[in-house]
This record gives structure tokens, C-alpha cells and sequence, in this order.
């Protein structure tokens, strides 16, 4: 696995890198600063009428088979807001439009044999009764769970499983 503070060539002149200062890479030939900043993300506490929480199941790697709150990356053009209804519809059928802010949190996601940081924007919704969902894109399935019975060590990511943590334990 390789961290993008590791990486070794400018992208602009390919040149290697001088060694990392901060979260600069500093191309010795060309000048080109290339800045190691996180990737955002977007996460959703989904409640039922019985204050209960949805759980993910992930149907693809990274953390295949474990569990996750509903989510992913912010497309480049999309507000927030958008990327959390764009990933609720994909994910699981919903058209949600209201939700809350709740936490943030610093984080890693491991891909392709890339270690990138990630920020994750926590938000919270609550869903109305009847709600019907569909597992689609990269959900295999769901689970609702009580506050009291969250089980922290089958979460995906360090910095959710930590979030949900300091909410609920």
C-alpha cells in the first residue's frame, strides 16, 4: 500500500520529489507544489420511528462484507447537500432532502493499493414510518440496530466506527 505522502514523481515534469514538507510535495525541477489534502466524503445516521439506526452492509471493497453508514466521496460540482441525496438514492432508493449536521472526522481510505485521507461529514436524518429501501450500487444489504447494540467492531472506518462511538456509547 502506498500513501500519497510517498508518492515519488511529479505529475507535471516527472521528476522526483524532494522529501515531503508538511502536506507538500515539492517538485525540485518544475516548482510544482502538490498539496496531500483529504478527499470529503459524506455519511448519514439514517433513524427509524423506533430510534433505531441504519447499518450498511458493503458490497464492494474497500471492507467488503462490513458494515458502514449509508455515504460516500462528494463528486467535483456538487454541494454537500447534494451528494448526500445523490448517495441516498443510489444506495438505497431514497429521495431525502432533510438532514442535519452533526460531527466530522478525519480518516483513511485504502484503494486500488492507494492510502488516501479522507474527511467525512457526518449528518443525521430520520426517516418516516413506512419507508421502504433498496439496496443498490455498492449496498449488498442493511440492518437496523438499537443505540445500545451497535457493533462497533464490525464498521468499515476508524473514523465513523469513532464518531458513533462518542454518540452512542
Amino acid at each position: 500500500m502506498i500513501k500519497e505522502t510517498e508518492f515519488k514523481y511529479c505529475p507535471k515534469c516527472a521528476t522526483e520529489f524532494g522529501p515531503i514538507q508538511g502536506n507538500v510535495l515539492i517538485c525540485p525541477s518544475c516548482d510544482l507544489h502538490y498539496y496531500i489534502n483529504p478527499k470529503p466524503a459524506n455519511a448519514v445516521i439514517l433513524e427509524n420511528a423506533h430510534g433505531e439506526i441504519l447499518l450498511v452492509v458493503r458490497a464492494y471493497e474497500p471492507k467488503k462484507g462490513m458494515l458502514d453508514v449509508p455515504g460516500g466521496f462528494i463528486d467535483t460540482k456538487e454541494t454537500i447537500e447534494e451528494s448526500i441525496t445523490r448517495e441516498l438514492k443510489e444506495e438505497l432508493g431514497l429521495d431525502l432532502h432533510e438532514f442535519t449536521y452533526v460531527a466530522s472526522c478525519p480518516d483513511e481510505y485504502e484503494y486500488g493499493g492507494v492510502s488516501s485521507k479522507s474527511l467525512c461529514i457526518l449528518f443525521k436524518a430520520k426517516l418516516p414510518e413506512g419507508t421502504e429501501l433498496h439496496p443498490a450500487d455498492d449496498v449488498e444489504s442493511y440492518e437496523w440496530f438499537s443505540k445500545d447494540a451497535i457493533p462497533y467492531e464490525k464498521i468499515a472506518f476508524k473514523g465513523i466506527r469513532s464518531l458513533l462511538r462518542t454518540l452512542y456509547a
